[in-house]
């Protein structure tokens, strides 16, 4: 015998009420779907609209949506940005569950008062997909097998060789038109603190700044690899050495697992250590840059110089 119309209707109410509430309360139990990303994002955007907005940035090589979400509780248009993105290897998923945990710790605690400031006062630009593709193929390249953190520009490749790939054009774009101040890739596969150089073994002008962070958060995550990028291994086409190299942008990658994609057991504990490593990271910049805003007399490179 078929349920009434109104029992059917409730029924169908508060399964869909429960499916919100789970995905509003993210349990980092299981790796989650691009399809439950995107709902948990845009739900978190209609639930705090005066801290959130979710927008499509871009398609991937397959035509998956490339979303990019802001918190913030600046109204100001020139309010600094940190940028953090995750999955530029599609296979290493505990990055992207690492950067979503990082979304529901800051929307769930807003009110928190250090929490509060870091909102007022910087744009967060959160992209947990870089390659989308790659994530639901589960491969570490894109679509083609090509290696996003490869093909960015550096010196010994310049800009009309580099962002053959649409996904890193829309990382390109997304630093062209923001003023973003500092940025942390999350990656996952062994458990590291890395900055730049990643090219080259000379130290970049601002190494103690870079050393000084990288080592506050390696500790705060019980990690024991804190070093320029060279020193794990030597690559070109970095996305933090692009960054670095064309806007100065004090950028990092954070290595969150020493699996790509941990056993779904694991993963709580390691979400819950990259959220301490991620707010070290946070309180560590601001502290920087307001120390170089507070001491610097000098412009350009003379006033970053004195960063840390």
């Amino acid at each position: 015998m078929r349920p009434p119309f109104g029992l059917a209707f409730f029924t169908l109410l508060l399964v869909s009420l429960m499916h919100t509430q789970a995905l509003l309360a993210l349990q980092f139990q299981r790796y989650h779907s691009q399809e439950e990303i995107a709902t948990y994002l845009r739900d978190l955007a209609q639930r705090y609209p005066d801290l959130a907005r979710f927008e499509v940035i871009g398609r991937s090589q397959q035509g998956r949506d490339i979303g990019l979400l802001t918190l913030t509780k600046s109204k100001q248009l020139d309010t600094p940005a940190i940028y953090l993105n995750a999955t530029h290897h599609g296979n290493e998923k505990a990055s992207t569950e690492a950067l979503l945990a990082f979304v529901h710790h800051m929307s769930e605690r807003q009110s928190d008062p250090n929490i509060s400031r870091l909102l007022g006062r910087y744009r967060f630009l959160i992209q947990p997909l870089v390659n989308p593709d790659g994530h639901a193929l589960n491969t570490r390249g894109d679509a083609n097998g090509v290696d996003p953190n490869r093909d960015y520009a550096g010196p010994q490749k310049p800009e009309k060789d580099a962002f053959q790939l649409p996904e890193t054009r829309v990382v390109r774009e997304l630093l062209r038109k923001e003023n973003i101040v500092a940025s942390a890739a999350f990656h996952s596969g062994l458990e590291a603190i890395l900055w730049p150089w990643c090219h080259t073994p000379e130290s970049s002008q601002h190494d103690a700044v870079f050393r000084g962070i990288g080592e506050l958060v390696a500790r705060s995550m019980g990690v024991q690899r804190a070093k320029q990028s060279f020193y794990d291994y030597k690559t070109e086409g970095e996305f933090i050495d692009y960054a670095y190299m064309k806007y100065g942008i004090y950028a990092l990658t954070l290595e969150v697992a020493t699996e790509a994609s941990p056993p779904p057991e694991q993963l709580t504990a390691t979400v819950q250590r990259s959220i301490v490593g991620t707010m070290t990271f946070l309180n560590s910049i601001d502290k920087a840059l307001e120390r170089r805003d507070t001491t610097a007399t000098g412009s350009g490179t003379e006033a970053q110089a004195v960063l840390w």
